[in-house]
Formats: C-alpha cells, sequence, structure tokens
C-alpha cells in the first residue's frame, strides 16, 4: 500500500477542492492517477485528506443513491450555511430560489419529498423579480439540476445527492420533524419504502439487496423483523407517507427487542 505522503495528499486536497462534487469512481480514479496506479485504500485517503481539510473548516463526505447504490462525495463546509456557501456560482436571486424550492420538497405534505414540475417552475418564478419568466424559472431548476443540488424524475422535482450531502445538517436543524433514515444503511430517506409494523423506512435499493439476501426472496423488516408483504411507500409518484401518520415507536422497538 502506498504512503500518504506530503505531496501527494496536497494533490489530492487541491484536486477535491477543485472539483467539490464527485462520484466516488471518480475519486479513485484521481487518486490512482496521482499514485501512479500504488493507491492507498480508499478510507485512508479521505481521512488523511480531512485531517487536512480541518484547518480549512472543510470536509469529505458521501451519500449513496438511494434508488442505484452508487456513491457520490461532495466537499462541505462544516461551519457556514450550507446553502450560500456550496451554491456561490449563484445570484442572490437563485439563492433565494434554490433555498425555496429545497424546503418546499422536503417539506411536501404528502410526505414524497417532490414537488411536480410545473409547480417548482410556479414557485419559482414566484420568488423571482417582477421580470422574471417562467422560462428563466425552468433554467434555474435546469442548473440546479446540472450542479446536484436537484433531480427532475418523471416530472417530479425531488432533492439531488448534494443536497443530501451538504444539506443534513441544515435540514435535520430546521425540519427535523421530516427527517427520515433508512433502517438499514442509516442514510438520509426521501424515497422507499415503510415498514406498517414499526415505522422504519427502507430505501428502494436497500430494500433490493434486503430481498436478495431472503432465501424466499421476500422483504423483511431489519428492526422488527416482520415481513413486508406489501409496504407503503413514498418518493416521487408514490401514494406517500404524510408525516403525521409515521409511527414515532422505531427506536423504542428497536430498545425492546435489544432488552429481550
Amino acid at each position: 500500500m502506498a504512503e500518504l505522503s506530503a505531496p501527494e495528499r496536497q494533490m489530492i486536497v487541491q484536486w477535491c477542492m477543485s472539483a467539490q462534487f464527485f462520484s466516488e469512481q471518480t475519486l479513485q480514479e484521481a487518486i490512482s492517477r496521482i499514485y501512479d496506479d500504488e493507491a492507498p485504500a480508499l478510507q485512508d485517503t479521505v481521512d488523511a485528506v480531512n485531517l487536512r481539510l480541518t484547518r480549512y473548516s472543510l470536509e469529505l463526505r458521501s451519500s449513496m443513491s438511494q434508488t442505484s447504490g452508487e456513491r457520490m462525495w461532495a466537499l462541505i463546509n462544516t461551519k457556514a450555511d450550507a446553502i450560500a456557501t456550496g451554491a456561490t456560482p449563484y445570484s442572490p436571486t437563485l439563492l433565494t430560489i434554490l433555498k425555496h424550492l429545497i424546503e418546499q420538497v422536503y417539506t411536501d405534505q404528502h410526505g414524497n419529498f417532490a414537488v411536480d414540475l410545473h409547480t417548482a417552475v410556479r414557485e419559482a418564478t414566484s420568488k423571482g423579480p417582477s421580470s422574471y419568466s417562467r422560462r428563466d424559472a425552468q433554467e434555474a431548476i435546469d442548473w440546479f439540476c446540472s450542479d446536484g443540488w436537484l433531480q427532475v424524475t418523471n416530472g417530479w422535482v425531488v432533492l439531488g445527492q448534494r443536497s443530501c450531502i451538504e444539506l443534513q445538517a441544515y435540514l435535520t436543524d430546521g425540519f427535523a420533524e421530516y427527517m427520515r433514515t433508512c433502517a438499514l444503511c442509516k442514510e438520509m430517506a426521501t424515497q422507499g419504502v415503510m415498514c406498517d409494523a414499526c415505522g422504519a423506512f427502507i430505501h428502494p435499493y436497500c430494500a433490493g439487496r434486503l430481498s436478495e439476501t431472503s432465501k424466499a426472496q421476500m422483504l423483511s423488516c431489519p428492526t422488527c423483523h416482520q415481513l413486508m408483504e406489501s409496504p407503503s411507500s413514498f418518493g416521487p409518484g408514490k401514494p406517500g407517507i404524510r408525516h403525521n401518520l409515521v409511527k414515532s415507536d422505531v427506536s423504542q422497538t428497536q430498545r425492546d427487542e435489544d432488552d429481550e
């Protein structure tokens, strides 16, 4: 295994600061180029880079795609307002629109963490100046999507993976009552299924992994171990699970099991 020498570590830090948001494969390729294909383990590299970035209040963090399992990485500011610092190329108007859309998506009353594109364009238009057109709003949404903050899926606007990485603290602090976490991977869940027995949430990708490991190819809840034959679902275009209908005793269920 290659040593994490200072010059090479500095090159990785500079690359991360330039790239900002990238896939795990892209990160691994960059590390291999810098170390001439004798790269250290990915986690060792990330730990060394984060140690170097601490002085700048920066950190490399990642999030897994809830549907495909692909892992993305982002360089985040650990102190300042993530929406403002992470979106520095945007004008004050665009920052206002982005923040409003993210909040609209995250607090969707149906519990799907999604807003239809028509509504998103209307909301974006309403937050712009008087001369702001629907075309301007659509172009802004396209820009946010290309930068990873938002994503359009079958006509629905949802949080992009960059938001799931960089804005988790912001969303947790400001909208704790809407926060959902996958019972298997422990990452933010904005789409998936819910165990109707205990209220645990599972990403689509994680649910697929659980089913594949089951001898009967059936989905069982990782928290209460009950069979999930027709679980409630949420996400873009799904029936949805309103937040006031979510069970609040998931952690208690797990504690009761641990005591047995």
